[in-house]
């Protein structure tokens, strides 16, 4: 499938890498040059400069033979008119938006986006400290459902807990995205990065493997 992904930032730019590694064909459109090349020198020639809220660069993107649009940008107004454009101006079948602000997350499903994820569930995630356990909150499916992204707070007393990422034997083709610490800031997933209590962390993951990642994450001393 031919996908279109309007932001190439932290959601954006691993997005558009796993959907590679799927085997679909995906073009970026973003604002900021910087961020266009580095996912030039990563993933290749798959990404331009340009607005979200561009017909012309819509069009420039390939939107008109687009399966999907995914408007993962920073601005919900762009992503929101991203996705009224791809659907009106070039017939796209499925689009999908990050709000950013929760009272705009029902207003992206008025205006007829098909799937609105809200970064209070994706980085804060409210429903996981109303919890009392240690839930897995699956935040979007991806790649035709093969894979989802994935939030799961980790439990204080976990055997993972003052682990380094590049300890953990994680299930193959999981990627973690971002990790969310105890007071809602978020830190480097990179292989150095150590796991403290109450962190959550926002993964992507293989559908089938997804139980056995929350198992790994959540496993108590």
């Amino acid at each position: 499938m031919y996908l279109v992904i309007v932001g190439g930032g932290k959601v954006g730019a691993p997005l558009a890498s796993s959907l590679i590694n799927e085997g679909h064909e995906v073009f970026v459109l973003d604002k900021d040059p910087e961020k266009v090349a580095s996912l030039q020198r990563e993933l290749g020639m798959i990404a331009t400069v340009g607005e979200a809220a561009s017909v012309k660069a819509l069009q420039d993107a390939g939107a008109a033979r687009a399966g999907a649009l995914i408007a993962t940008t920073s601005s919900d107004e762009d992503n929101l008119a991203a996705c009224q454009l791809a659907r009106t101006n070039f017939n796209v079948p499925r689009t999908i938006a990050v709000a950013h602000s929760p009272e705009n997350a029902s207003l992206f499903e008025r205006a007829g986006v098909d799937l609105v994820v809200s970064t209070t569930d994706l980085v804060l995630s409210n429903l996981a400290t109303a919890l009392p356990a240690h839930p897995l909150i699956r935040l979007m499916p991806i790649a035709d459902r093969s894979q989802e992204l994935v939030a799961i707070k980790l439990p204080a007393a976990g055997t993972v807990i003052g682990r380094s990422l590049s300890e953990l034997r994680l299930p193959y083709g999981t990627k973690i995205v971002l990790i969310v610490t105890s007071t809602g800031q978020s830190k480097p997933s990179n292989s150095d990065a150590v796991i403290e209590a109450e962190d959550e962390i926002i993964a992507l993951s293989p559908s089938n493997s997804t139980n056995e990642l929350w198992e790994l994450l959540t496993e108590l001393r």
